[in-house]
C-alpha cells in the first residue's frame, strides 16, 4: 500500500477524524447516479429544463389532442403528465426513460414510422432535440398530480390560491416568546420549538471550532494560526462580538457573500452555445456586487438597481472611483444564454426574457413565475396574464455596453478642447483664405505633372478634374469640352437621383430631424446633427486634420476616445436590402439587430448584416435583409468598445493575418443616411465636388475658369468660417484639403502649432471610458399573451404590471414600467421580498433555510419550520433598513449559531433532519472556499481585489485546430493559468462552456437559473480530483516548499503547525505518532533517507495533499 493510501488506516480509529480521509480510496460502487426523474428529488436544473424547454413544446404541439383539455384524448394517449406518457395509449407506452431511440414518442415526432406526429407538420429540429434530450435525462417531471379531464372547465381561482397559501399573506410583527435565561430573540423562538418537542439544545462549541466556523461563513477563508491564538487567549466576554464585527468590516466579507449573490442571479461572462461568445466587461458587475455588500448598501436599493438601475432619478455614485454604481446593477440582464445564429431570433428573445423573469422571480420573490408562460400556474396564484404582464415590463430593453463613468470623468477637458478646436479653425481659415486668394495664379502656373493636378486628372468627381481637362483647351474646344463635362456630371446627378428615388422604400436622413428619433448614448454623440463642415483634429502626425466632413452625425467631434452608440427606432424588415452611408475606423461597426439578438456581425451566415467602415470618408454599405423580412429589428452603430460583442466582419475575417484592435480606446464613426430599398445594388452617390463648379455659368477661357475656382474656394472657406456651408461646398472644400492644396501641416503653421500641441495633450489624458453590460430603455406597446407560450401565436395584449396576487396595478406610463416594478418588489408591503432574503441569509448561516426550498415559496415549496421566526426576522430586517450586514451579525451572535455539531440521541430520534436546530449542522465548505483555503494555507493567495477576471483553466483538446469545437476555445490565448494567478475564486472567469474543473466537481452551479441552494454531492470524481488535480498537487507542493524552508522545525512541531493551518486545531499525540509513521512510509516509498525527512519537500508534499483530503479540512463543524 502507498504511503498516502496507508493514511486511511492510520487515521480510521480517531474519533474526530472518523472517516477523516474521505477521498482516498472510494469504491466505484459508491457512484451517485443522481435523483430519480419522477418526483420531488429533481435538481433545479432538471426542473428548469422541463419548465422552460419541454413543457412549452408539449403544450404548444400536443395538448390539443392528448391532454385533459379534451374529453377523449386521441388514441387514449395523455401527454400532459409523466404518468400518462409512461402509461401510453392504444399502442403502448409512449417513452422509455433514458432510451429515446426505443421511445414511440421520438419515433413519431421524427416521422420515422407510420405514425407521424403532430400530423399538421413536423416539429423543428430544435424541438425534437429538446424532447430527445429530456428522455435521455430520464424524463424529469415535477412532482404533480395528473390533471383530471373533469377539471377542464374549472376556473383558475387566483384569489383562493392567494388566500390559501402562507407566503402571500402580510408579514406579521411577532413577539419572541418569553423564556427564562434566553436573551437573543432568535434563540427564544428556537428554544420554544425545542421545548415543545422535549429537546435540549446542544452545548456551546469550543473556541477553535467557532473561529473556524465564523471565518468560513463570513469570509470564505480559514483563520490564520495567529488569529486563532489571539481569539483563544482573549478572555473578554465581548471577544466574539468584536471578532464578528471585524470580519463584517473585512473586504473578504464582500468577496465571499458576493459569490452567493452571483449564484442567485446566475452570473456569467459568456453567452454559451457554439463559440461561447464573451459578454464584454461582465466582471464589472461582480466588482459592483462586492463593493455593494462591503458597503452594506440596503437590500431594497440593490433591488431597485437590479431592475431599474439605469432609470433611477438619483443614481448611487461612487465618488472615490468616479462610477455610477446604480447603472451597473442592470448588467445581469445581459447574462443570458443565446443560441448560435438562431434561425428564429424572436424565439431566442422570448426565451431570454423568460430566463430573466425566472431568475428575478426566484431570486427576489421565491416564486416560479416562468412556469406560467404556457398556462396559468399549476399550483400558485400566478396567472398566464401575470407572466406576460411582467414580460412586457422587462421587454423594453435593448442590449448595450453602457458607460459607467460619472459626468466629471466623461467630460474631462471637454470645454477647453472645444475652445481650442474653435481657435484652430479660425487660424486655419486665415491661412486658407490667404492661399485661396492665390489659387487662380497657382492654377495657371500649374502643369499636368503638378501633384494636385495629376491626382485630380484620374478622378472625374474631383473638384479640379474640370481644370485638368480644360486648362489645355482654347476657344471652341474649350466651350465644347465644358458643355460635355457639365452635361455628363449633371446627367449622372439626375440619373442617380432617379435611381435612388425608384429603389428607395423608406429610411432615415440623419442630417436632419430624423436624428431626434434615434436612441443615443455616449458623450461623443452630439445633441443635433453636424452641419456640413465638421472636422477632426488628429492626435498624432504632421497634419492638423484629414479633411472636411459633410453633414451627419459623428462620434469623434473632439476625441476618438469618446464613446458612442446610435440605434434606430425599431422597425419591421420589409425591404430586400438596407444601405447606410457612413465612415469610421478602429473597428467601429454598424449592424442589424434582429429581435434584440446582440451577437450579430458574423463572418458568414444569416447574421452577416454588419459592416466595419475603414475610411474617413463617407461610403455606402449594403446588407441583404431578404431572410429577415417580417422580423422586427433596429440598426446599431457603435464604436469598438461600445459593441455588445466583437466579431470581425466578413472582410476582416478572411484576411491573413486577421487584424486586431490596438487597445488604446480610440474608435469612431460617422453616419448620414439609412436607406431601405429593393434589389441588391446600393444607392448611388448624387453629389460630387466637380458638380459645384459645373453648375455655374461657363467661363470663356482658362483665366476666367481659374478665377471661378478661386471665387468658389473663397466662398467655401468663408462659409466654413461662418458655419454656413452647403453640402456641395463641403465636398468642394474637402477636396482641396485632402488633395493638399490647402495647408494642414503643423510644421508650416507655426501660429496653430501651440494650440494643436495643447489640444493633443488634453486629448491624450482623457481617460478611456469604462463600460459594462447594460440595457437601453425603450417604450414598446403592451406585450401580447402568447397562446400556449408559442411566440408565433400571439393573443390579446396584456398591459404591463406586477403580479395580481400582489395587487399589481397597470403601469400607465410606458416609460417607467421597470422603475414601477422595482418599487413594488422593493416595497415594505411586499410580503415576499424580506422573507425571501432573510431566509437566504439564514440558509447560508445555518445550512438550511427556515423554508428549506429557498428558491420556492410556492405551494410546491416546503413550509417554514418556524413561521413566526421567519416573519420576525423579515420585520426586523425592514426595521434595520434592509441591512444585510446587520442581519448576518444578528444571526451569528445567537447561541444557536455557537452550538456544537454533536446531536443528542433524543434529537436524532425526534428530529432526524435537525429542522428544530437542536445543534449546528456539519457543513461542507463551498467549492470556492475549498480552493481559496488551499491557496491560503500554501501561502499563495493573492488578495488583490477587483479587476478583469482570470481566464478559465481547462485541459486542451488535442489535434483540434478549429476556432471552437462544442463551444470550447482552442489555443493558449484563451487558456488561463492553472493556479488562476493565485486569485480568489470569485475572480475566476465564469464561462458557460468552460468551467473550472475543481469548482465544478464540488458543485459550483452552472449559470442557467437562480441557485439559492447548491447541491452538496459526494461522488468519486471529488476524490479523484483531490488526489490527481494539478491544482491540488501544486498547492501541496507550494505548502511543502514553505514548510521545508523553515530549517529549525522538528517533525512534531511542523505537524502541529500544519494541523493548525489546515484544520484550526492541534493534533493529538496519537495523531502525531501516526503522521510520523506516514512520513517514514512516504520517505521509504520515495527512497529518501530517514535523516532527510525534515528537508524533503516530496515527503511533506505527500502529507500536505493527504491533509487536503481530510474530511475535517473540507467541512466545518
Amino acid at each position: 500500500m502507498s504511503a498516502r493510501g496507508s493514511m486511511v488506516g492510520q487515521f480510521k480509529n480517531d474519533r474526530r477524524l472518523r472517516g477523516g480521509v474521505i477521498f482516498l480510496c472510494v469504491p466505484l460502487l459508491a457512484l451517485n447516479l443522481g435523483p430519480t426523474a419522477d418526483g420531488a428529488n429533481l435538481t433545479p436544473e432538471q426542473i428548469d429544463f422541463f419548465e422552460r424547454k419541454v413543457r412549452p413544446v408539449l403544450a404548444s404541439n400536443c395538448y390539443s389532442c392528448h391532454s385533459a383539455e379534451v374529453s377523449t384524448p386521441f388514441a387514449n394517449l395523455r401527454l400532459d403528465s409523466r404518468t400518462g406518457i409512461l402509461r401510453g395509449g392504444d399502442s403502448g407506452p409512449a417513452m422509455v426513460p433514458g432510451n429515446s431511440g426505443a421511445s414511440r414518442l421520438v419515433q413519431a415526432i421524427r416521422y420515422a414510422s407510420g405514425l407521424k406526429m403532430p400530423p399538421a407538420g413536423k416539429l423543428t429540429e430544435d424541438e425534437i432535440e429538446v424532447l430527445v434530450r429530456w428522455i435521455e435525462m430520464e424524463a424529469p417531471w415535477p412532482d404533480e398530480l395528473e390533471p383530471e379531464i373533469s377539471l377542464q372547465t374549472e376556473q383558475f381561482d387566483l384569489g383562493a390560491r392567494r388566500q390559501g397559501h402562507w407566503s402571500w399573506q402580510p408579514i406579521q410583527s411577532n413577539t419572541p416568546p418569553e423564556i427564562a435565561a434566553v436573551q437573543h430573540p432568535v434563540d427564544r423562538f428556537l428554544t420554544a420549538g425545542l421545548n415543545e418537542n422535549g429537546l435540549q439544545p446542544a452545548v456551546t462549541t469550543n473556541r477553535r471550532t467557532l473561529i473556524r466556523r465564523i471565518y468560513f461563513d463570513l469570509t470564505g477563508l480559514p483563520p490564520s494560526p495567529e488569529e486563532i491564538r489571539r481569539f483563544i487567549e482573549d478572555q473578554d466576554p465581548n471577544a466574539y462580538r468584536r471578532l464578528v464585527d471585524r470580519l463584517l468590516a473585512s473586504p473578504r466579507f464582500g468577496e465571499h457573500w458576493a459569490r452567493h449573490w452571483m449564484d442567485w442571479v446566475r452570473y456569467a461572462e459568456s453567452h454559451g452555445s457554439e463559440g461561447d461568445p464573451d459578454i464584454p466587461d461582465a466582471w464589472r458587475y461582480r466588482d459592483y456586487v462586492i463593493r455593494a455588500i462591503n458597503n452594506d448598501v440596503p437590500y431594497d436599493q440593490l433591488i431597485r438597481e437590479y431592475l431599474a438601475g439605469d432609470l433611477l432619478p438619483t443614481p448611487r455614485i461612487n465618488g472615490l472611483d468616479g462610477i455610477n454604481e446604480s447603472i451597473l446593477g442592470t448588467a445581469h440582464f445581459r447574462m443570458v444564454e443565446h443560441g448560435f445564429q438562431p434561425v428564429d431570433p424572436l424565439e431566442d428573445h422570448v426565451n431570454s426574457l423568460e430566463n430573466q423573469i425566472d431568475v428575478f422571480s426566484k431570486a427576489f420573490q421565491g416564486l416560479t413565475v416562468s412556469c406560467a408562460r404556457c398556462h396559468d400556474h399549476k399550483f400558485d396564484a400566478i396567472s398566464q396574464k401575470d407572466f406576460y404582464a411582467v414580460l412586457g415590463t422587462l421587454r423594453g430593453m435593448r442590449p448595450i455596453q453602457t458607460v459607467i463613468d460619472t459626468p466629471e470623468r466623461v467630460y474631462k477637458n471637454h470645454t477647453e478642447m472645444a475652445a481650442l478646436k474653435g481657435k484652430i479653425k479660425m487660424a486655419l481659415v486665415e491661412v486658407w483664405l490667404d492661399q485661396a486668394n492665390g489659387l487662380a495664379n497657382d492654377l495657371i502656373a500649374a502643369t499636368p505633372s503638378t501633384p494636385f493636378i495629376e491626382r485630380s486628372a484620374c478622378n472625374k468627381g474631383d473638384a479640379l478634374y474640370p481644370w485638368a481637362i480644360l486648362s489645355s483647351k482654347q476657344g471652341r474646344e474649350f466651350s465644347v469640352t465644358w458643355d460635355a463635362l457639365a452635361d455628363a456630371v449633371k446627367s449622372d446627378f439626375r440619373n442617380n437621383q432617379n435611381f435612388n428615388h425608384k429603389m428607395t422604400t423608406g429610411g432615415w436622413d440623419l442630417r436632419g430631424q430624423d436624428y431626434t428619433g434615434w436612441f443615443k448614448q455616449g458623450v461623443g454623440l452630439p445633441k443635433h446633427p453636424s452641419r456640413p463642415g465638421g472636422f477632426w483634429i488628429t492626435t498624432e502626425g504632421e497634419e492638423v486634420l484629414n479633411g472636411i466632413y459633410p453633414a451627419g452625425v459623428y462620434s469623434h467631434g473632439l476625441s476618438r476616445k469618446h464613446p458612442g452608440v446610435l440605434q434606430s427606432p425599431r422597425f419591421k424588415v420589409e425591404s430586400d436590402s438596407i444601405s447606410l452611408r457612413l465612415l469610421g475606423g478602429n473597428f467601429s461597426a454598424a449592424k442589424l439587430v434582429v429581435e434584440n439578438y446582440p451577437l450579430g456581425i458574423f463572418a458568414v451566415g444569416i447574421y452577416d448584416q454588419g459592416f466595419a467602415p475603414k475610411k474617413d470618408r463617407m461610403t455606402w454599405a449594403t446588407w441583404d435583409t431578404k431572410f429577415w423580412k417580417g422580423f422586427e429589428a433596429y440598426i446599431e452603430i457603435a464604436t469598438l468598445d461600445d459593441r455588445t460583442n466583437f466579431r470581425l466582419d466578413s472582410v476582416d475575417f478572411f484576411r491573413t493575418p486577421k487584424p486586431k484592435p490596438e487597445g488604446d480606446g480610440r474608435s469612431f464613426f460617422g453616419v448620414a443616411e439609412v436607406i431601405f430599398h429593393n434589389g441588391d445594388q446600393p444607392p448611388r452617390g448624387e453629389l460630387v465636388p466637380a458638380l459645384h463648379l459645373l453648375r455655374s455659368p461657363m467661363p470663356d477661357k482658362e483665366a476666367a475658369l481659374a478665377i471661378r475656382y478661386q471665387q468658389l474656394l473663397i466662398a467655401a472657406i468663408e462659409g466654413w468660417r461662418d458655419d454656413n456651408l452647403s453640402e456641395l461646398q463641403a465636398l468642394f472644400l474637402d477636396d482641396f484639403v485632402r488633395n493638399g492644396f490647402l495647408e494642414t501641416s503643423i510644421e508650416k503653421l507655426p501660429d496653430i502649432a501651440l494650440h494643436v500641441t495643447r489640444f493633443r495633450q488634453l486629448e491624450e489624458i482623457i481617460p478611456i471610458p469604462r463600460r459594462a453590460p447594460g440595457v437601453l430603455a425603450e417604450t414598446l406597446p403592451p406585450q401580447p399573451l402568447l397562446i400556449r407560450g408559442n411566440h408565433k401565436n400571439p393573443g390579446e395584449p396584456v398591459p404591463p404590471r406586477y403580479l395580481e396576487a400582489l395587487d399589481g396595478d397597470e403601469y400607465k406610463d410606458p416609460r417607467t414600467t421597470r422603475l414601477r416594478l422595482a418599487e413594488e418588489v422593493a416595497s415594505i408591503n411586499n410580503p415576499l421580498t424580506a422573507r425571501v432574503i432573510v431566509n437566504r441569509l439564514w440558509y447560508h448561516i445555518f445550512g438550511r433555510g427556515i423554508v428549506s426550498t429557498v428558491d420556492n415559496f410556492g405551494k410546491l415549496g416546503e413550509k417554514p419550520t418556524h413561521p413566526e421566526l421567519l416573519d420576525y426576522l423579515a420585520a426586523h430586517f425592514i426595521q434595520q433598513e434592509f441591512s444585510i450586514k446587520k442581519m448576518v451579525q444578528f444571526l451569528v451572535t445567537t447561541e444557536a449559531y455557537r452550538r456544537s455539531t454533536e446531536a443528542s440521541a433524543a434529537s436524532i430520534e425526534k428530529d432526524p433532519t435537525n429542522s428544530l436546530l437542536q445543534h449546528m449542522p456539519l457543513r461542507r465548505i463551498g467549492a470556492e472556499a475549498i480552493r481559496d483555503a488551499m491557496l491560503t494555507i500554501s501561502g499563495q493567495l493573492d488578495r488583490t481585489m477587483y479587476g478583469e477576471s482570470v481566464k478559465a483553466y481547462y485541459v486542451q483538446l488535442a489535434n483540434l485546430d478549429d476556432p471552437a469545437v462544442d463551444g470550447l476555445p482552442k489555443g493558449d490565448e484563451h487558456k488561463g493559468p492553472l493556479d488562476g494567478d493565485r486569485r480568489r475564486s470569485v475572480y475566476l472567469a465564469v464561462r458557460r462552456n468552460v468551467a473550472n474543473p475543481l469548482l465544478e466537481v464540488f458543485d459550483a452551479p452552472k449559470p442557467a437559473t437562480a441557485r439559492g441552494q447548491r447541491d452538496v454531492t459526494n461522488v468519486p470524481a471529488q476524490s479523484l480530483t483531490m488526489m490527481n488535480s494539478p491544482f491540488v498537487i501544486l498547492q501541496a507542493t507550494k505548502w511543502a516548499e514553505t514548510l521545508v524552508a523553515e530549517l529549525h522545525d522538528t517533525v512534531r512541531a511542523r505537524v502541529k503547525k500544519m494541523f493548525v493551518q489546515a484544520l484550526g486545531r492541534e493534533p493529538s499525540t496519537d495523531e502525531i505518532d501516526r503522521v510520523e509513521t506516514f512520513l517514514v512510509d512516504a520517505a521509504e516509498e520515495r527512497q529518501i533517507a530517514s535523516g532527510e525527512i525534515l528537508s524533503s519537500q516530496l515527503v511533506w508534499q505527500d502529507l500536505a495533499q493527504a491533509i487536503f483530503n481530510f474530511k475535517e479540512f473540507l467541512y466545518i463543524r
